[in-house]
């Protein structure tokens, strides 16, 4: 019962880390990656970047940018393009 008991508190306890850990920062244009700028000044060089992100997840992070034309896109830790949503 004791082992149970402890089996138990110790999953939610990881459970409440792995949550935790996982988060959004507001960050700056000027904080993406290099290549995620790059490409957005190639792409939509008349766009302004509204919101910029660095999402945290448990093993890597990611950088999600709204544009002032409602386009989203989602870049790799290296600024790789990896999803967009018009």
């Amino acid at each position: 019962m004791a082992k149970t008991c402890f089996l138990t508190a110790m999953a939610l306890v990881s459970a409440a880390i792995m949550f935790a850990s996982c988060e959004d920062k507001p960050i700056t244009a000027d904080q993406l990656p290099a290549e995620a700028k790059a490409y957005i000044q190639q792409q939509y060089p008349n766009q302004k970047i509204m919101l910029a992100e660095e999402d945290y997840g448990m093993f890597t992070s990611s950088y999600e940018v709204k544009l002032d034309n409602g386009i989203e896109l989602t870049f790799d830790s290296d600024g790789k393009l990896i999803d967009f949503d018009d």
